[in-house]
């Protein structure tokens, strides 16, 4: 409904946020459970408010607040006609309370409320829930839309030169995959694919170490598994006994990983921007998918050491003629590239999100944001007689560069309503995006005029018959290099006549005025002196701290009864980017501990290696070998194979990231640099595991490496 209704009850009164319009007929979709009220009366009348059991809690304590009056700050009545049990953390439509659409049609009047000519029947700003019938289809009722369309719509798309395409969701869909401009705050479906596969990769690169070092380490349980198959053991029984032994350890890593969510949760719900508590593993549903998920994990680690091991002669085994092959040092190597793959792929992707998130931060969006603080204006009083006087004395403080109104702000909310625009010398409907300013927002934002001028207060007609769009929308009404003196229509009225009728006397340079998620879109710049609810303060960089205190003071001064509550523009457009900022945060973490995992891996793996190779160390140092070549002797092979995984790991990251990248109509490029890096990155990690245990083994006396059993 607002972004912010101050309510007041006696003597307590607060700002509230999560309060919403709805017809009479919300409860019969949506089946909140009443604690007070009757859900079949309570929004038959105007000024009715229902309440959430906590947002009643806050004005009412524990009593029955049915028939209660709260105030909003204009002293408008609300009577409280039930109250609901709080949402669940999961709702699609969370609120704190909901007013009467009713309300509504008492202010304006029902011929407006529900008036249908082509200027205000399509300005749709509420969000509509449909109800079926259990044997019904949505994909049904889309099909027949046409149909009504024509019948009862088209009339008026003619005339607006447009059309309207009937679409919907499933409610249990909207969370995760809407793509509406307009929509209630949602998640994104891509990232939780992202973190899925994140957890996949860590939990194949673990397996990945299982295997490698199992495999590796099998001579020390090739008499175990020579003994077994000689007392009559077949090779079934061993790869059950060796699975369950790797399954075992995949329980005893669930018992710890249980042990240490509740330590790491705070973190991550900081981190995702998310609240999830432990209370949903009260879910047997996801306790079994988490016990799946550990025998898979204890399987898959345990496969190829399970067979590989079952696979020895005993005859051979016990004459101490047990060999290996090249096949098991091949598939080592395998595993290996699959860990520096998905390694690389993660530090690839760590840096091209952070590349984007810098971008977007820093791109030029057509006007200033930095220093911007931005005021609610609410007290109506405060608005009519003081405002200008106010914003006078704050202009004249140093710490102040200017200050002007507006409805709303870039990173806000805009509205879009249907103009009269001239085209080949008629008058055609278009619907645009509109924004309500005063004559100095243009210039206190750095917004650049690059045809005709700014609003003027000299201009008298300015008030009533002037208007200024930007290039997209010059170029969407086809108007090319002559908008200048174009005639444009605003506000039209039931009986088809306008409130504005004027015509464009500047053109402003495209500025973003939604996130760079959005291509730009047509914008009309509207002067206005009444529903101006945004003031915007320019500040000098420096002593911000103390221009705030003197514009806090001075609102007092002046009697605004509303608390001073501002924020600075550049975090508003900053919100826009929270999935980005999270996303950058945990890949960057998780990219830390996937490279953590391959190296601990890869550490064991050269140890390993290093102490089979003794023997060949001390007989390469008697023939002269210098240290340094002895460790790349024992490096390159590693080093070949974090070459390989660079080559399969960077074109994949590539494809990954451009589609990810296609979220954004304005986006960075993939560098080159980018890749450049992570191979670097990638390859010194390796060089660090891998060198740490050579040069331990070539330090060694080569006479006891000689001497070696």
């Amino acid at each position: 409904m607002d972004d912010q209704i101050l309510l007041k009850y006696g003597d307590k009164e607060f700002f509230e946020t999560g309060l919403y319009l709805a017809d009479s007929t919300i409860f019969r979709i949506f089946t909140h459970p009443f604690i007070y009220g009757d859900p079949n009366k309570a929004f038959t009348e105007p000024n009715a408010i229902i309440m959430t059991e906590n947002l009643a809690r806050k004005y009412f304590g524990d009593t029955n607040p049915i028939n209660e009056i709260v105030n909003n700050a204009d002293g408008e009545a609300y009577k409280v006609t039930g109250v609901i049990r709080d949402l669940p953390g999961n709702s699609h439509l969370t609120f704190d309370g909901l007013i009467s659409m009713a309300t509504v049609v008492k202010q304006f009047g029902a011929e407006r409320f529900n008036d249908n000519s082509a200027g205000r029947f399509w300005n749709i700003q509420a969000y509509t829930y449909v109800l079926l019938n259990e044997n019904t289809r949505m994909e049904d009722i889309i099909e027949k839309f046409p149909a009504f369309y024509d019948k009862y719509m088209r009339e008026i798309g003619d005339k607006l030169n447009g059309s309207f395409k009937l679409m919907a969701s499933n409610i249990t869909d909207i969370h995760l995959t809407s793509k509406l401009q307009y929509e209630l705050p949602t998640g994104n479906i891509a990232y939780v694919y992202i973190f899925i596969a994140v957890a996949i990769f860590i939990l194949l690169i673990a397996c990945i170490n299982y295997m490698n070092m199992a495999t590796a380490r099998s001579s020390s349980r090739a008499k175990e598994v020579g003994i077994r198959k000689t007392a009559g053991a077949d090779r079934l029984a061993l790869v059950r006994q060796f699975l369950a032994e790797s399954v075992i350890l995949a329980f005893i890593a669930l018992i710890i990983s249980v042990i240490i969510t509740p330590l790491v949760l705070p973190t991550f719900n900081y981190l995702s921007g998310r609240d999830f508590s432990l209370t949903v593993f009260q879910d047997p549903g996801l306790i079994l998918s988490v016990i799946g998920i550990t025998i898979l994990t204890g399987i898959v680690a345990g496969s190829y050491p399970a067979f590989y091991l079952s696979s020895f002669e005993a005859a051979g085994i016990l004459k101490g003629e047990l060999t290996r092959g090249k096949k098991s040092g091949t598939f080592r190597k395998l595993l290996v590239i699959i860990q520096f793959t998905i390694s690389v792929f993660m530090i690839v992707g760590t840096f091209t999100v952070s590349r984007q998130l810098h971008f977007v931060r820093n791109t030029d969006l057509g006007f200033d944001k930095e220093n911007v603080l931005v005021v609610q204006l609410r007290d109506t009083t405060f608005i009519r007689h003081k405002l200008e006087s106010f914003m006078e004395e704050i202009k004249r403080y140093p710490g102040v560069i200017g200050a002007a109104r507006s409805n709303s702000i870039p990173g806000g909310n805009f509205g879009k309503v249907v103009f009269r625009v001239e085209n080949e010398g008629q008058m055609e409907e278009q619907a645009l995006n509109f924004m309500l300013v005063d004559y100095d927002y243009v210039d206190m934002m750095g917004l650049e005029v690059t045809e005709g001028r700014q609003y003027d207060r000299e201009m008298g007609t300015d008030m009533t018959e002037a208007f200024i769009v930007n290039e997209t929308a010059a170029m969407r009404l086809n108007w090319g290099d002559s908008a200048l003196g174009k005639r444009m229509q605003f506000g039209i009225d039931i009986d088809g006549s306008a409130q504005r009728d004027g015509k464009v006397v500047g053109l402003v340079k495209d500025f973003n005025f939604w996130s760079l998620h959005n291509p730009i879109e047509p914008m009309a710049l509207i002067i206005a002196d009444r529903f101006l609810g945004q003031l915007s303060i320019r500040l000098t960089a420096d002593k911000k701290d103390e221009t705030i205190d003197f514009i806090k003071t001075e609102w007092g001064k002046f009697g605004n009864n509303r608390p001073f509550n501002y924020i600075y523009l550049e975090n508003k457009l900053d919100e826009y980017y929270a999935d980005e900022k999270k996303l950058a945060a945990i890949f960057s973490y998780f990219s830390i501990i996937t490279i953590f995992i391959a190296c601990l891996g890869l550490l064991g793996l050269s140890a390993f290696i290093a102490e089979r190779r003794t023997k060949e160390i001390g007989i390469r140092k008697v023939l002269g070998a210098t240290e340094r070549n002895v460790v790349w002797h024992l490096a390159r092979e590693f080093i070949l194979l974090v070459v390989i995984s660079n080559i399969i790991a960077q074109p994949l990251a590539m494809f990954a990231l451009k589609k990810w990248l296609q979220n954004f109509a304005y986006q960075t490029t993939l560098s080159v640099w980018t890749f450049i890096a992570s191979f670097l990155i990638s390859l010194a990690i390796a060089l660090l595991t891998v060198s740490f245990q050579s040069v331990k083994a070539v330090l060694t006396n080569p006479v006891k490496a000689l001497r070696y059993e």
